[in-house]
């Protein structure tokens, strides 16, 4: 009963932002701002959801209350045409970085995305996409630094040295948006879940 616990999670903020709750799955809601958070804003998150049925014989175990604050406003724009992002805090433009996105048939989609997760180092292996291992575009790399997720499909933007030639200049990837490594532990250090 989604309705139900929406009901009973609240999120408020100071200066206070519209938003709503967007359900992933039956056991998972992200609440989202309607545009990006405000740099400085203080975030309340209050669960009252202790008791609550949740079906199958299912209820809310805990209630919780969480509290964050929302740093500087970290943006950065992909351009797949000129092969380069332009990363911005609050608003000032800090670096300019040559990448390369996906190639034909494995076009990076636009639109607004999120860092959703970090990870100093992931294997990558195209089975997780549906590329099988007969295919001839088949890869599954060990370690791949400075991964960041920034959608549950497989899209992230990574270190890529096998492509630096093509960086700047050509889009080779399967999807991901790819840059050298010196740039990709620059960005990844300088990035935060829910850039």
């Amino acid at each position: 009963d989604r309705a139900l616990f929406e009901k009973h999670m609240e999120v408020t903020s100071t200066p206070a932002q519209k938003g709503s709750w967007r359900w992933l799955n039956d056991r998972e809601a992200h609440w989202r701002p309607a545009s990006y958070w405000k740099a400085g804003t203080d975030v309340q998150v209050d669960l009252d959801i202790n008791s609550l049925p949740a079906g199958n014989g299912i209820y809310g175990q805990e209630d919780r209350q969480v509290a964050f604050h929302v740093g500087e406003a970290h943006v950065y724009k992909v351009n797949a045409q000129t092969h380069q992002m332009q990363v911005f805090s609050n608003g000032k433009l800090l670096r300019t970085i040559p990448i390369t996105t996906g190639k034909p048939g494995f076009t990076t989609r636009s639109g607004t995305k999120v860092i959703i997760e970090k990870f100093r180092t992931k294997r990558m292996n195209s089975e997780t996409v549906g590329i099988a291992e007969s295919d001839p575009e088949y890869y599954d790399i060990d370690d791949v630094e400075y991964a960041m997720r920034v959608t549950y499909s497989g899209e992230f933007i990574h270190a890529a040295p096998w492509s630096v030639g093509s960086q700047g200049y050509a889009n080779v990837s399967h999807g991901c948006t790819g840059m050298s490594t010196a740039n990709a532990g620059w960005l990844y250090s300088f990035s935060k879940r829910g850039d």
